[in-house]
């Protein structure tokens, strides 16, 4: 009876921290993020990046839904339609609190390396830099 109490108390734990993002990489925090950059969704967007640099992200947001801007997100959502990225491999700290995801990316025929940097903010991974978007 102990025993079943045990592996339900882990089961629950293991289910709070996925539901809560607990579960998330930083692998896949990169991925969701440059999925995001792709479709030029910045709410998205806002969801991935330390706290310190989510104004830049929201001030880029509020350019964009202007209407005069309209045409111009459309025109760089066709050109990022082919672009790629891919992980490369994933670093974390030994004190599990910054890690960086090196990451591939095509776009408009050139490939490029990067390092992104993230820190864990509320036991979840957040990107720590302005990553192609914000200030």
């Amino acid at each position: 009876m102990k025993l079943l109490k045990s592996m339900v108390l882990v089961l629950m734990a293991g289910l709070i921290m996925t539901a809560c993002g607990g579960g998330a990489t930083p692998s896949d925090v990169v991925k969701k993020f440059s999925e995001a950059s792709l479709n030029f969704d910045f709410k998205e967007l806002s969801k991935y990046v330390a706290k310190e640099h989510i104004d830049g992200y929201n001030k880029l947001a509020e350019q964009f839904e202007a209407p005069e801007a309209k045409a111009y997100l459309e025109g760089m959502k066709a050109m990022a339609k082919d672009s790629k990225f891919e992980i490369l491999g994933e670093t974390i700290s030994e004190d599990g609190n910054t890690a960086t995801v090196k990451v591939k990316t095509s776009a408009m025929g050139q490939e490029k390396e990067d390092d992104v940097n993230l820190i864990k903010e509320d036991g979840q991974w957040k990107i720590n830099e302005n990553v192609g978007f914000g200030e």
